[in-house]
């Protein structure tokens, strides 16, 4: 395991965070998700696509971090297809079928997803 810089591991610590805060979003809007979207689902929605965004952004960073570790490009692989999952959002046009999406799909893979990611990063962030 190399030595992180004070700055590798705070971002590595705020990429964790991040996770988690993606992780809650993801569930609220499992359960806040009715025939009428309200503003506060829809701003949550939005929340989780620039979040994914910086996520996608820091995994750039952590493959140089990491010399192009192939356990971390296979998650990283593995981000990308939650990604495709979840854009069958735009595909649906009832809330039930997005929710029944996040229930069923997406949720699921992020969370085991999470789990294994969490696992990678955690050595590098507890001291």
């Amino acid at each position: 395991m190399s030595e992180l810089t004070v700055e590798q591991h705070q971002l590595l610590y705020e990429y964790d965070q991040l996770l988690n805060t993606l992780s809650d979003a993801l569930e609220y809007l499992e359960n806040n998700i009715q025939e009428e979207t309200s503003p506060e689902a829809q701003q949550v929605f939005q929340d989780v696509l620039l979040a994914l965004d910086k996520a996608s952004t820091i995994h750039e960073q952590m493959v140089s971090l990491f010399n192009e570790d192939i356990k971390l490009i296979t998650l990283i692989g593995d981000f990308h297809d939650i990604v495709k999952l979840l854009q069958q959002w735009f595909e649906f046009e009832t809330n039930e079928d997005k929710r029944l999406l996040l229930v069923e799909k997406v949720v699921p893979a992020f969370e085991s997803w999470r789990s294994q990611m969490q696992s990678y990063v955690k050595p590098y962030i507890v001291h």
